[in-house]
C-alpha cells in the first residue's frame, strides 16, 4: 500500500473514532480491540514499552507512515491514537555531524 492511500485510510478511521467517541471519554481517539487489529497490523509493529498507565506501541508501514498508540489496561485491548505521521526514517548509526543536526 502506498503512503497516500494508507494515510487516507488512517484519517478515515481516526475521524470515525473521534465522531463515535471513545469508550471512556478520553481526549484521545480510541478504537475497540477488533477495529484496532485491522488498523494496526502486527507486521508494522516496530517497538513497544510499558508504563504504569498502559502499553505504548510504535508502528511503521513500509511506506514510512507511522503511528504511536497507547492501550490502557482498563479498556480491554482498546487502542488510543496518540500521534501519527509520515516519512519515518530508520537510523542505524549516525555520525557526530548528523547527530547534531537532529538535536535542533
Amino acid at each position: 500500500m502506498t503512503a497516500r492511500p494508507f494515510f487516507i485510510f488512517l484519517m478515515v478511521v481516526i475521524l470515525t473514532a473521534i465522531l463515535a467517541g471513545s469508550p471512556h471519554a478520553h481526549d484521545l481517539p480510541c478504537l475497540d480491540k477488533d477495529a484496532a487489529a485491522t488498523f494496526e497490523p502486527r507486521e508494522n509493529l516496530r517497538g513497544y514499552g510499558t508504563t504504569q498507565e498502559g502499553l505504548v506501541k510504535l508502528s511503521v508501514s513500509s511506506s514510512g507512515a507511522w503511528m504511536l498508540t497507547f492501550s490502557p489496561p482498563q479498556m480491554n485491548g482498546a487502542v488510543c491514537i496518540v500521534w501519527l505521521g509520515e516519512g519515518w526514517e530508520v537510523v542505524t548509526s549516525a555520525t557526530e555531524k548528523e547527530a547534531r543536526h537532529y538535536e535542533r
